[in-house]
């Protein structure tokens, strides 16, 4: 495997309900940007990893989901290839699409992820996302799951709960998190909530599951971003991609096995020679506050029992020691399932390039960024790892 595998272009569209907007016009957006930020046209790349979750269940739109969105900005004749993998589904593409240029198979590659979450009518949107877990064997959800909200909330409820219980984890420190994602979200101009938010803004809101508020989850998005994987050369604004790591929960009766966000966390650590201390900042996956603090410790970024002290202490904050969701995560940039992985890739590229604007942090040069996908037998289904560097 080559390790001259670098990030030249990213692209993105804000995240946000966008009834109006079809996955091809979505597409579009993030495709150009990220080209005309790498300085390339169609005709330079050589592969598509296409990455999208809900468009059979929301638009019908089957089978050849990516063929259909990169077809009228001019692709034809190379491979494109589809990629779903639930909420994981953008880091897969681009898991890919490293492992293409890595391999030597291709030069020039680009991952794109779309999703069009939303739609008129709302019952559609709820159902689509509980395909996302083991429709056969799935878990335990109160009164309402799938007609009046995800299923996933009440999932996201009781990892809450488990926080409170094993961690001594309070609301209160679920709050102060969320806070910190809906401030940093404020000041991003692709979040989906871009209004702010207080540690009793938090707890006022509405409850949804109990013990979560509505503003603890993140909001159903659609959107799409883009990545152009290549060779090294002599770009500065070049991004390596020091390690790519996919993984999947333990098998069945495998007890006390590492977790999929850990397993990938591990393997991306021993691929790029670096541990948890040597990343300056994380961008993770935070579909509920409870899953990013349960992140923490998978990754290595804190002791399990920590959670508390970091998120009443502000060391994930971007004045802490080390930020986390700088972006705003899913919760204050929101969450359109396909795109998401690689919007933050998106975020930690511009970051690492020095190019955040307000969101700038000071003194970066790896990030790492986690996102997991889909539920089986309780357990996340799948999580990808990637840790970048400066090139």
């Amino acid at each position: 495997m080559r390790n001259d595998v670098v990030i030249r272009g990213v692209g993105m569209t804000p995240f946000g309900k966008f009834l109006g907007s079809s996955m091809k016009d979505l597409g579009r957006q993030a495709a150009q940007a990220a080209l005309a930020d790498a300085g390339m046209e169609v005709g330079d790349i050589q592969a598509v990893f296409f990455a999208n979750a809900l468009a059979g269940l929301i638009t019908g739109q089957e089978s050849i989901r990516g063929e259909t969105v990169t077809y009228p900005l001019g692709f034809g004749t190379i491979p494109v290839h589809n990629v779903e993998n639930a909420c994981a589904s953008g880091g897969n593409a681009l898991h890919l699409a490293w492992l293409a240029v890595a391999s030597g198979m291709h030069d020039t590659v680009l991952a794109l992820g779309v999703e069009k979450a939303n739609h008129e009518d709302r019952t559609r949107t709820f159902r689509a996302f509980g395909a996302g877990m083991d429709v056969e064997d799935g878990f335990a959800v109160g009164d309402g799951a799938g007609e009046d909200r995800s299923p996933f909330v009440d999932r996201q409820a009781r990892l809450a709960r488990t926080l409170f219980g094993e961690r001594g984890v309070s609301m209160a420190g679920l709050a102060r998190v969320t806070s910190r994602s809906l401030e940093n979200a404020r000041l991003n101009p692709m979040a989906h909530r871009r209004f702010g938010g207080s540690p009793e803004d938090v707890l006022k809101a509405r409850v949804v599951v109990d013990p979560l508020t509505v503003l603890m989850s993140s909001p159903i998005s659609d959107g799409a971003a883009a990545v152009v994987v290549t060779r090294a050369g002599s770009s500065p604004r070049d991004v390596r991609i020091l390690a790519s790591r996919l993984a999947t929960r333990p098998p069945k009766g495998a007890e006390g096995a590492p977790g999929a966000a850990k397993a990938a966390g591990l393997a991306a650590y021993e691929q790029a020679g670096l541990g948890p201390g040597d990343v300056d900042f994380a961008e993770v996956h935070d579909a509920s506050v409870a899953y990013e603090l349960l992140t923490w410790s998978e990754l290595g970024l804190c002791a399990p029992g920590q959670e508390e002290e970091w998120a009443m202490t502000g060391v994930t904050e971007r004045s802490g020691a080390m930020p986390v969701n700088v972006s705003g995560g899913l919760v204050g940039r929101g969450h359109a399932l396909g795109a998401s992985g690689l919007a933050q890739i998106h975020d930690i590229t511009q970051q690492i390039r020095g190019e955040a604007g307000e969101l700038q942090l000071p003194h970066v040069r790896a990030g790492l960024a986690q996102i997991g996908g889909g539920v089986i037998d309780w357990e996340t289904a799948a999580s990808t790892v990637h840790i970048l560097a400066a090139g």
